[in-house]
């Protein structure tokens, strides 16, 4: 094959559509090459867009250098899944004489039942999910068998313990594993937290003595950790996700993912998804679908659609767009306008500016609680 070096930018939709239909790519000249390794890397999506050209049995037709890039970035994810394997055996074997049910979510979740959204997956941490009313013993016997809380200070602590949905991360004292111990699935002080109980009724499953959620489960979480969130750094590789858990889903998954509303709401965070999907990543929806979606009571307006389109797009210097800084930060702003009554966001905020001041002309440790207790 033969490649010239160019200075032709790829945009955005060009990043989107490698991952869509990885032959697109094939088309591209050196530069392009480059600058696509590097944004796939920077999303952690180079293993996935590997795996998906894999699938399409293309990837002989990749320039050597480039292959070299993606073999690696293939092994890293392999090595990664070995580990969430591993660390749920673990896991399970900690929890196995306890009454409630110990749920894998995202990342995890995915790689554990083997969902197509577990393709070349990668992630930093493990998520996990018990009753509220279970979670101080949870986290008890987690440390017992080597789980220790990552250190944060008193007032970060105070807030997850409060006001979110988990406790601070925990890291295993050996094995350097990064865990995340959850009761919910958005935060209680947003006043919109689930009841789990109906939710898993009809979103939990288990597989080989694991339990997961199911696919349209999956799909809800995964669209409301996106749209009803404070970060947007990963939203590329969640949105590919979504585009991976509905791709040539039959009609029952969307009948089964509006019945989840009816018990958890969260509508409009399956709407905007959905309506991204089709705009974006060429899914098929049931016509009913989209009739259900542009008739309903839920409003999304142009400008928010607009926003979150672009947040939940690639984001790279390299990129025709650039990094697009400003929709991410809005988007951002607006995921804490979602998640907290303004009166405590202003209260949280005021708190952070000081504290953050403080640690600036005392020192990172002053509000530790190992310092503030001495």
């Amino acid at each position: 094959m033969k490649i010239f070096w160019s200075s032709t930018l790829l945009s955005r939709q060009d990043v989107i559509k490698a991952l869509v239909d990885p032959k697109s790519a094939l088309q591209f000249n050196l530069k392009q090459w480059n600058d696509l390794v590097i944004i796939l890397r920077h999303e952690k999506l180079l293993a996935r867009f590997y795996l998906l050209l894999e699938d399409c049995g293309s990837t002989v037709r990749l320039p050597p250098q480039v292959k070299r890039h993606c073999e690696n970035a293939k092994t890293l994810a392999a090595k990664q899944k070995a580990v969430v394997l591993s660390e749920s055996k673990q896991l399970k074997r900690t929890f196995q004489c306890e009454d409630y049910r110990l749920l894998f979510l995202k990342g995890a979740a995915y790689t554990l039942s083997n969902t197509s959204a577990s393709l070349g997956r990668v992630f930093s941490d493990i998520d996990i999910l018990v009753p509220k009313q279970t979670i101080g013993g949870a986290e008890r016997k987690l440390a017992i068998n080597g789980w220790l809380s990552k250190e944060v200070d008193d007032y970060d602590d105070r807030y997850y313990r409060q006001w979110s949905h988990e406790i601070p991360p925990m890291q295993h004292g050996t094995r350097g594993t990064v865990l995340d111990l959850h009761h919910n699935l958005v935060p209680p002080v947003s006043g919109k937290a689930i009841g789990m109980n109906k939710f898993l009724a009809i979103a939990g499953r288990e597989i080989e003595g694991i339990n997961v959620l199911n696919e349209p489960g999956l799909f809800f979480h995964s669209a409301v950790h996106l749209f009803f969130n404070d970060d947007y750094s990963a939203a590329f590789r969640d949105m590919t996700d979504l585009y991976l858990l509905v791709k040539d889903q039959p009609e029952s998954f969307f009948v089964s993912l509006f019945e989840l509303h009816e018990v958890a709401g969260f509508r409009k965070e399956s709407y905007i998804a959905l309506k991204l999907l089709k705009i974006e990543y060429d899914v098929t929806l049931p016509i009913w679908v989209e009739e259900h979606i542009e008739n309903s009571a839920v409003r999304i307006s142009q400008r928010e659609f607009a926003l979150l389109k672009i947040a939940a797009g690639p984001k790279h210097s390299l990129l025709e767009q650039g990094e697009c800084e400003l929709h991410k930060t809005l988007a951002e702003l607006r995921g804490l306008f979602l998640k907290m009554p303004f009166h405590i966001l202003i209260f949280h905020s005021c708190m952070k500016l000081y504290r953050t001041m403080a640690k600036l002309l005392l020192g990172e440790h002053i509000f530790t609680k190992s310092s503030s207790s001495n």
